[in-house]
């Protein structure tokens, strides 16, 4: 009797054991649209900054005066490399792109005379 109750409790057991476990997989399906502007976002993030370059900073403000100092930098053609981008809450200029922080630095300290306030962002 002993055995008997001892093997219904592990048939009992066993029978919880397997009906509880899951098994299953996922899959998902993406619009092609939405394939294609993830790649084109992913070429657009490339060409402007790739991991690995600096860039000085020169500007941080509000839409309008951004856009009066772009111009005149653009008519300027001074600087190589002028960037006019919007993170939130501000849009900002930048200029160059420089793969080594000695040019970055070098390019900075000419820069300061123009912009005081300009400084090295790091890359990613």
């Amino acid at each position: 009797m002993r055995t008997l109750n001892n093997f219904t409790l592990y048939v009992i057991l066993l029978s919880f054991l397997y009906s509880f476990s899951q098994v299953g997989s996922i899959k998902i399906d993406l619009d092609p649209k939405l394939k294609k502007v993830i790649e084109l976002k992913k070429e657009v993030n490339s060409e402007t900054f790739t991991s690995g370059q600096f860039t000085i900073q020169v500007f941080n403000g509000k839409y309008n005066a951004g856009i009066k100092l772009m111009d005149s930098l653009t008519i300027e053609k001074k600087y190589d490399d002028l960037f006019f981008s919007f993170e939130t809450p501000y849009y900002k200029i930048r200029i160059g792109k420089y793969v080594s922080k000695i040019k970055a630095i070098r390019e900075l300290k000419k820069i300061k005379k123009d912009f005081s306030s300009a400084f090295i962002l790091k890359p990613n």
